[in-house]
């Protein structure tokens, strides 16, 4: 939590750290400085152990900087349009800027981090010419997790009902699926309404007119995949393909508060109609995975336990597992989850490479996601809820949103 990062700092034997904001969504930035200071179009926050955070920011913008309570400076108290000038070069510009700012924040010496997000190669010139104007400081190099990431692992009241009203809204995303298909009639095999033929282009309109009726935005988009398309974890989905009866369709839905705010993760699986013996079944083994893993979740577990665990149960029902081949393309072929919040991937991560050291902390919140695929059998099939560890080491499931597969049309 957001508490933990001045403890981080002296544990990290940091002198300071920065983030750098430049015109990009910067969820760190976001986190540190709070939602008025999110849209800082540019700017830097530096903070040091047992110090008041120090925003650097635009003077257009002094009203919402303002709101964060820090200590606080604009370009140009550091003359930075006459630095500019005197380099030719904003790049050097940038670094002799960082120069004026640690001069004025005694920073001259010792381990300094520095996060944000800009262009590569722009940020390893810059950073390589602070070093020679700053000769003190040595560039640290980030633990695994990174100091920011490990904070943001477990999220307080605030950043939880945050994620609770967007999964509010993607309920409602998800209503407004089932009545569509609820209000069709089949002509054949496929799906038609009074509007015409009921398509995956359709469903995909209606659920963006809901998130962007509740102030929500879909910066990755969203999945809304039918049949073979299903049966590949990350296809999109074809907007111009028409559901069709018995059909396997993959909907996941991943918004975020307009903004750069905080995000939700669901899938379910749905069919108009009847479904075969085959998806029934199917079906029924990834929400017997996700019923397994949400009753054994427990403060103090690895994360990758529990994708082992999955992939046990998969492998004992005659399914391949990525375990047993990374290459793999049909049966269990992804990652059982990952933490959610101002990313819409974050730690903890419930994978299962050995090189994941996650352990399940008190308060950390991510999703819990199984899946089998078979797209040479225009099959996919996924369940996705979020899982929140409370302080106690309770475990609630935010996602309010039936788990049922086939939906009749009328």
């Amino acid at each position: 939590m957001k508490h933990d990062i001045d403890p981080l700092l002296r544990e990290r034997g940091l002198a300071a750290a920065v983030i750098l904001k430049g015109e990009f969504p910067n969820p760190t930035f976001r986190y540190v400085a709070g939602p008025p200071a999110a849209h800082l179009s540019t700017g830097l926050i530096v903070l040091r152990p047992g110090t008041k955070p120090f925003l650097l920011h635009g003077g257009m913008e002094r009203d919402a900087a303002g709101e964060t309570g820090f200590e606080r400076a604009e370009y140009g108290d550091f003359s930075y349009s006459k630095i500019i000038e005197q380099e030719q070069s904003s790049l050097l510009a940038h670094a002799k800027l960082l120069q004026k700012v640690f001069e004025r924040l005694h920073i001259a010496s010792g381990q300094v981090l520095i996060g944000g997000i800009m262009d590569v190669g722009r940020g390893y010139h810059i950073l390589n010419r602070l070093r020679e104007l700053v000769p003190g400081i040595t560039l640290a190099q980030d633990a695994d997790p990174g100091l920011f990431h490990q904070a943001r692992l477990t999220k307080d009241a605030d950043e939880v009902a945050a994620v609770r009203a967007v999964a509010r809204v993607c309920a409602r995303a998800f209503e407004r699926i089932r009545q569509i298909i609820q209000r069709g009639r089949l002509e054949g095999k496929k799906l038609k309404d009074s509007d015409g033929w009921i398509t995956i282009g359709r469903l995909r309109a209606e659920v963006r007119r809901v998130f962007f009726e509740a102030g929500l935005e879909e910066p990755h988009g969203n999945i809304i995949a039918m049949g073979r398309d299903a049966g590949v974890p990350h296809n999109a989905g074809n907007d111009a393909d028409v559901l069709v009866e018995g059909k396997p369709i993959v909907v996941d839905l991943y918004p975020a508060q307009s903004g750069g705010g905080y995000y939700f993760d669901v899938t379910r699986t749905i069919c108009v109609g009847k479904a075969s013996a085959e998806l029934k079944e199917l079906h029924a083994l990834v929400r017997e995975a996700v019923d397994r893993t949400v009753e054994t979740i427990h403060v103090g577990a690895a994360g990758r336990s529990y994708q082992e665990r999955v992939c046990d149960l998969f492998e004992e029902r005659g399914h391949k597992t990525i375990r047993q081949d990374e290459r793999l393309e049909e049966g269990y072929v992804h990652g059982l989850g990952h933490g959610i919040g101002l990313e819409v991937h974050e730690r903890p991560h419930l994978s299962g490479n050995v090189a994941n050291k996650d352990r399940i902390e008190a308060g950390a919140l991510f999703t819990v996601e199984p899946g089998l695929y078979y797209p040479s059998r225009d099959v996919g099939i996924r369940i996705e809820d979020v899982i929140w560890v409370k302080p106690d080491g309770a475990v609630e499931n935010l996602t309010d949103i039936p788990y049922e597969l086939e939906i009749a049309p009328a």
